[in-house]
């Protein structure tokens, strides 16, 4: 039997908009796929190297005092999306404090309520 290796919840994106920087200056577009309180699930049409560090600029709602925060990441594992040419990162958060952890995460339980709450009346209709 498998069991999940995920230490936190993570949240289907549908490619959702984020920004990206490797010296936290200079920000490129790029779309979320997923996200947890320990990383997220990046792609792009850049090409990055496996251990580099990046910043990303993620909008987040009112669960944290600021709306945009900045995070610093490592790329993990790199996969080519074959449809449309682009590069598909798995990244790790690093030092993330411990309110924007529990900003992600409560984000996360957030949006799950509101999808099994769609879910449900659009089953009863």
């Amino acid at each position: 039997m498998e069991t999940n290796r995920r230490a936190y919840k993570r949240d289907i994106c549908h490619r959702s908009k984020v920004k990206v920087s490797m010296d936290g200056n200079r920000w490129d577009n790029a779309e979320v796929f997923d996200i947890s309180a320990g990383g997220l699930k990046i792609v792009t049409n850049i090409m990055f190297d496996i251990g580099e560090n990046l910043w990303f600029n993620l909008d987040m709602p009112e669960f944290l005092t600021d709306r945009q925060i900045k995070i610093e990441g490592t790329i993990r594992r790199q996969e080519t999306d074959d449809e449309e040419g682009m590069f598909v990162y798995g990244v790790s958060f690093k030092d993330l404090s411990e309110s924007v952890r529990i900003g992600i995460d409560e984000n996360i339980l957030f949006r799950e309520r509101v999808q099994k709450k769609k879910n449900k009346y659009s089953s009863e209709g």
